[in-house]
């Protein structure tokens, strides 16, 4: 498999802690991707292949072995999960009974987090002239209601309500968990977000003791490089 991929995308890191969790990461060769800060608002030159095998030009994108391209962070994690669940029989990241359900509710959230924080980023790309203080409050209101909705469930992020626990064994997390603390994660990294724990302690705490999974610590994200 090849993978498309960059330090500082927080979908990127999603895929990349799946595929370790899974233990998957070693059939992976990463393809590192470069990304003018121009990215935010024009076409820029694409690193070679990335537009031939996703149209989209998007990372992360995910080749298969039998060559077919996934260029969403959702479909690859699931193609990654299935891959898995066939090499090593019962190890998932997405439940395959009725508690999916729940999960894919708090994923989406997560993920929608995610996309706020990502479309953040863009804006404040754009030249001053040209940045929209309404948008980045629209995004600002957003990633605010979604972490509390986050602090809210934060017993499925626990596992209270399901009997999994992930912060401290080697059970793969399931996906909602690991997007969770990506965006809490990308939250604490970025300069002009804001800290996210006050008014929060039961997801502080669980994301304190996410955090120090081995998964975590090697894909903390840095700066893309421009060129």
């Amino acid at each position: 498999m090849q993978l498309f991929w960059t330090p500082a995308s927080p979908f990127t890191r999603k895929v990349v802690i799946a595929a370790k969790e899974l233990g998957l990461w070693a059939e992976i060769k990463v393809r590192p991707t470069t990304w003018p800060l121009e990215w935010g608002y024009a076409t820029v030159p694409f690193t070679p292949g990335l537009a031939e095998a996703n149209p989209v030009a998007r990372i992360p994108t995910l080749i298969t072995d039998d060559g077919v391209a996934l260029g969403d962070s959702t479909l690859i994690c699931q193609y990654l999960n299935d891959r898995a669940h066939r090499q090593a029989a019962g190890v998932t990241i997405i439940p395959a009974d009725d508690s999916r359900w729940p999960m894919w509710s708090l994923y989406a959230i997560a993920d929608g987090l995610l996309e706020a924080q990502v479309a953040m980023r863009a804006e404040m790309l754009r030249p001053n002239a040209f940045r929209s203080d309404g948008f980045l409050q629209k995004q600002r209101d957003r990633i605010a209601r979604c972490f509390d909705a986050c602090e809210q469930r934060a017993a499925e992020l626990t596992g209270e309500l399901t009997g999994e626990l992930t912060a401290g064994d080697d059970t793969p997390p399931n996906l909602a968990q690991i997007t969770t603390a990506i965006a809490c994660g990308y939250q604490d990294w970025r300069d002009w977000l804001w800290d996210f724990r006050p008014g929060r302690p039961n997801l502080s705490r669980w994301y304190d003791a996410f955090s120090q999974r081995p998964a975590m610590q090697e894909t903390e994200p840095k700066d893309t490089p421009e060129a």
